[in-house]
């Protein structure tokens, strides 16, 4: 699945002004100044024609990397892709679906266009196909949207390590059409600052930015 990568957004997050007013054990408070190097990066690491169900579709791979300010770290995100066109676009699959450990995953898709993950070991030097492309997710995740046009992603850290959501994750579909296909990105995202002793302070709940809650992407998928 080699290609060239290409950014769709590069956004600051800010304070999401719906949210409810910032909470901490520590009571604690984080200042507008101090989220400043929060981001959202997604960019397509590849786009590749496959055969589902006979017919000419597509598979999508993204890279979604949560980029926290210096001293804090993402507790949750959800990044929802809304497709809008072609009209009337249907996802068939998406992965991860379940993710709930650090084991390295194998990432496939068949004739019908269904994405599997199977657990293996991260080969050196393993082949970039989606017959044998490893991946380690660093915090839990979990997707939906199968069969509608928007996919959404629950990422959540682990309550163990309390580290955050570690950094590029790779997100996968595979949808029924070629050529052109545009849709919106939305993000809601935790961000918190831990105090002495590792307790939680301060927590924020943030958005894409400029108070801007969509960003809108396209990108193409080939004929053959």
């Amino acid at each position: 699945m080699a290609d060239e990568l290409k950014i769709l957004v590069d956004a600051p997050l800010v304070v999401d002004p719906d949210a409810d007013e910032e909470l901490g054990d520590g009571g604690g408070a984080i200042a507008d100044e101090d989220l400043n190097g929060s981001r959202l990066l997604l960019a397509k690491r590849a786009v590749m024609p496959i055969v589902i169900d006979g017919k000419a579709g597509g598979l999508v791979e993204l890279s979604c990397t949560f980029q926290p300010a210096y001293g804090t770290r993402f507790t949750w995100a959800r990044l929802t892709i809304l497709l809008q066109t072609p009209e009337g676009i249907q996802i068939v699959d998406l992965a991860p679906r379940q993710i709930e450990d650090e084991r390295p995953v194998k990432i496939t898709v068949d004739g019908k266009g269904s994405l599997g993950l199977t657990h293996g070991p991260a080969e050196a030097g393993a082949e970039r196909s989606m017959t044998k492309e490893y991946e380690v997710y660093h915090c839990a995740v979990q997707g939906s949207g199968i069969g509608t046009a928007k996919a959404r992603w629950d990422f959540r850290e682990s309550a163990h390590r309390q580290d955050g959501l570690g950094a590029e994750q790779a997100l996968v579909m595979t949808l029924p059409v070629t050529g052109k296909v545009s849709g919106l990105l939305l993000l809601n995202a935790r961000l918190a600052r831990s105090g002495s002793g590792g307790v939680i302070d301060a927590v924020k709940d943030l958005i894409l930015g400029d108070r801007k809650r969509d960003y809108s992407f396209s990108l193409e998928i080939p004929k053959k």
